[in-house]
């Protein structure tokens, strides 16, 4: 994870309202290179119901064409696959089978893009969007060329909007800043699988990097998970950043 990244996370998890938060968001995705956003989230308080948290910069003509007709914002049947997925998903995969919502879609300016799923340890989920106006080739290779940023700030994203959503920090943060004061969180081991982890390196390149075992680097990564309440590495990252157990690197 370079400076840059590191800047957007920190620029997220600074913030305390939805309004902030929405604002923040709105900046980065342009500075990623994308025209519209958009968040939803199925975010569950530590006690009562759930709560739904959403936001967007959609197109308003698309936005009353839907509305018109009940339908959706994503087009066609993209928010129920990509919840599906643990791995950004590009619009372009579901637009190659089913054409038609994607084509009216682009006629109200919204091109083409990608959405990442999060999934909390307590059944939260939620659902981030970015959106280009245009398509083509070079729509598509911009896709492909930031999917690791775009998951990133969609797990920080996640963490959050589910923060505010329960209008104060996490129960655990101030239990984990005080143990990783006293180093007591994570080992170095396992600090530094993350740290590779951040910087988009698999378990393979991980464990070449640091002299270990694949399976050892998946222990590691595991046990990390498991100690910050994680559901995958992305999240892990997101929340060991925020809690300053990892900085940016160069």
């Amino acid at each position: 994870m370079g400076n840059k990244g590191g800047v957007r996370l920190a620029r997220i998890l600074a913030n305390r309202s939805k309004r902030d938060l929405e604002e923040a968001v709105l900046r980065i995705a342009e500075q990623l290179g994308f025209q519209y956003f958009m968040f939803h989230g199925r975010l569950a308080p530590l006690h009562g119901a759930s709560h739904d948290f959403r936001f967007d910069n959609f197109p308003v003509g698309w936005r009353r064409y839907c509305t018109d007709r009940g339908k959706d914002l994503l087009p066609g049947p993209l928010r129920r696959l990509a919840l599906q997925e643990v791995t950004p998903l590009p619009w372009q995969k579901i637009a190659a089978r089913q054409s038609t919502p994607f084509a009216k879609a682009a006629k109200f300016g919204l091109g083409t893009g990608v959405s990442c799923s999060v999934h909390g340890p307590r059944g939260q989920w939620s659902l981030t969007s970015f959106a280009l106006a245009r398509t083509g080739p070079s729509a598509e290779r911009h896709i492909l060329a930031v999917l690791p940023d775009c998951q990133l700030v969609a797990c920080a994203v996640h963490y959050t909007a589910a923060r505010i959503s329960r209008r104060g920090l996490d129960s655990v943060a101030p239990r984990l800043r005080f143990q990783s004061a006293h180093r007591k969180i994570l080992s170095d081991r396992e600090r530094q699988c993350l740290i590779q982890s951040a910087g988009g390196k698999t378990t393979l390149e991980i464990g070449q990097a640091l002299q270990i075992s694949e399976r050892t680097v998946a222990f590691h990564l595991s046990n990390v998970r498991r100690k910050l309440g994680a559901a995958n590495s992305r999240h892990a990252v997101t929340r060991a950043f925020s809690l300053k157990l990892i900085a940016a690197g160069p």
